[in-house]
């Protein structure tokens, strides 16, 4: 079905920081960041969700056999299919990785959507959680700045989940501009003041509990004491 909106209107899906040249940068600064935690990740599937139907639906550097490739319309998530962010049409425990770019804490459904994660990953498979760093004054670069999700929220969401945290980076610049910045991970206290985070879930399965050797029994004839 072709799109209602001519190639010279705005797209009013479009959330507001990103219809800008500062926002578009930011998300190409964080992605490319982030190559080294996707490489990192194999397996057959993984989902790949975006903020913006504008934003390539192909996941870079990923070593997946397919990915489901999903954009934030509004209150439903569009692309492959379309479906409600916490209700995803997807087997349980069959995807390696989920990669939210700037989607779930826009979205409004947080917590069942991690929820969803957590169900469609196989044991010990990733979720990486690209958002808005609520601390770097990148904030004020836009008059509507992206939704922040910030760590102690998603860290308490994650766990009732069952999802542990792997662990996290701050990247991105500190005041995005139009020209193309270098986003290092970095690693000094004033990284914490970057545009962006990533935090690496993990899908852990509860260690199942030894059971203890029981002695085989003797049998005893009569006359015989035990010791």
């Amino acid at each position: 079905m072709p799109s209602p909106y001519r190639p010279s209107q705005p797209d009013r899906r479009v959330p507001a920081w990103l219809s800008s040249g500062p926002g578009r940068q930011l998300v190409e600064d964080v992605q490319r960041a982030a190559l080294p935690e996707v490489t990192r990740v194999f397996g057959q599937a993984g989902l790949y969700l975006r903020p913006s139907e504008s934003i390539p639906a192909e996941l870079s550097g990923n070593m997946l056999g397919s990915i489901i490739s999903l954009w934030s319309d509004g209150s439903r998530l569009s692309g492959t299919f379309s479906c409600l962010g916490g209700e995803l049409p997807i087997s349980s425990g069959s995807l390696s990785l989920v990669y939210s770019l700037f989607v779930l804490e826009a979205s409004g459904e947080s917590a069942p959507m991690l929820a969803e994660f957590a169900r469609v990953l196989k044991p010990e498979g990733f979720v990486l959680v690209i958002a808005a760093n609520p601390w770097s004054p990148a904030q004020f670069r836009w008059l509507k700045p992206p939704v922040a999700l910030g760590a102690p929220k998603l860290d308490r969401l994650a766990s009732d989940v069952g999802l542990e945290v792997v662990r996290r980076h701050c990247f991105g610049p500190f005041w995005p501009k139009d020209e193309g910045n270098v986003a290092e991970l970095g690693s000094g206290w004033l990284d914490s003041f970057r545009a962006a985070t990533l935090t690496v879930l993990r899908r852990r399965e509860a260690a199942l509990t030894p059971l203890r050797k029981v002695p085989s029994a003797v049998s005893l004839r009569p006359g015989m004491s035990a010791g």
